[in-house]
């Protein structure tokens, strides 16, 4: 049968319609057959393409199902004279698919090349940031936006944002020259405090480096903590100049801190609001919105809080039909209201609020 889904200890009983429903689904699959949960028939079904079409080239490294698919694995699989490169394709040895079609050659051979591309992309990616002294921690699974370290204060961030635009453009101009890429009109970059390398998950060594610079662990310790995330515009003029002086800083938070931050910007607006509508409730959860940091400074930040005038009839929430664009500290306290904005939804209801 092949390896079966196990579960770990009993814990307590949970109830309800989901915790039911998903008991229920995994019932019906393991009664259906355990290969719904077996790697091996498509990890024999990847190798033996790797070995037909790349001969000595191409190593399986992971595989995992496609749950709440029934059958199929994406099969990973590192190249030998690219250490960057990580082949990532789907196969269901079942129904003889690869990436959802049936030709599984013209599939692998297609996967090999974007892990190629990629690997490239990659390359370009670390090698303007390494070169200008600040090594990539890891990237998006886009490869779009790499976490560096940097040492942001209000003595530092001018000099900051310069030297890292200037990393930027290293890394837009590799891009523009590299196969034709497409360069987008802004890129971002992910500062970490300094010291957070020692202290990240490290996936195992022998990984491709996309896979190793990727990892979800690795990620998901680099997003624990708040962090700065600075947006650069790029131009349209034939070099793609990277406009450092333009760039935008914004904190990233936790949720938990997101929410913190909602609650203390509320609390903080609501007297100046009612200084002119003594009736005003905000729509709430500002904090999930962008707030970005005022030019020149960590210490004020600039945002939307939504409101409404009174509060909606018949106890319904207020989703806001006013907004005010709003500055405070970093933690939601000692707002301004900057202005109210009254012509916020077009006809369907769609929030359309201008660039702060």
């Amino acid at each position: 049968m092949g390896r079966r889904l196990t579960a770990r200890g009993s814990g307590r009983r949970r109830t309800g319609r989901v915790g039911g429903g998903l008991a229920a689904l995994l019932v019906g699959l393991l009664v259906a057959g355990c290969a719904a949960f077996d790697t091996d028939d498509d990890l024999r079904r990847a190798r033996e393409l790797a070995d037909e079409l790349y001969p000595g080239e191409l190593d399986v490294v992971a595989a995992r199902t496609l749950f709440p698919e029934t059958t199929g694995s994406e099969v990973t699989l590192s190249v030998a004279d690219d250490p960057d490169a990580a082949v990532r394709f789907r196969v269901d040895a079942a129904a003889d698919r690869c990436d959802g079609g049936p030709d599984c050659a013209a599939a692998l051979r297609e996967a090999v090349d974007r892990a190629r591309r990629e690997a490239g992309h990659l390359r370009a990616m670390r090698t303007a940031f390494d070169g200008c002294g600040h090594p990539v921690l890891a990237t998006d699974e886009k490869l779009t936006t790499p976490w560096i370290e940097a040492r942001v204060t209000d003595g530092t961030l001018d000099e900051v944002l310069t030297r890292v635009g200037a990393c930027a453009q290293r890394w837009v101009t590799a891009r523009a020259q590299r196969d034709g890429q497409e360069v987008p009109g802004w890129v971002t970059v992910d500062f970490a405090a300094p010291g957070t390398a020692e202290g990240l998950p490290a996936p195992k060594s022998g990984l491709p480096t996309v896979l190793r610079l990727t990892h979800g662990p690795r990620l998901a310790a680099l997003a624990g903590e708040a962090y700065y995330v600075a947006a650069y515009p790029v131009g349209d003029d034939a070099g793609r100049t990277v406009d450092a002086a333009s760039a935008r800083l914004r904190i990233v938070s936790p949720f938990e801190e997101r929410q913190a931050f909602s609650r203390r910007i509320d609390a903080s607006v609501l007297p100046a609001l009612r200084e002119t509508y003594p009736d005003a409730v905000t729509a709430g959860g500002a904090g999930t919105g962008v707030w970005r940091l005022e030019q020149g400074t960590l210490r004020r930040v600039r945002g939307y809080v939504l409101f409404c005038e009174r509060p909606p009839a018949g106890g319904k929430q207020c989703l806001g039909d006013l907004a005010a664009l709003v500055t405070s500290d970093p933690r939601g306290r000692d707002a301004e209201v900057v202005r109210v904005l009254t012509d916020i939804r077009d006809e369907r209801g769609v929030l359309r609020l201008p660039p702060r």
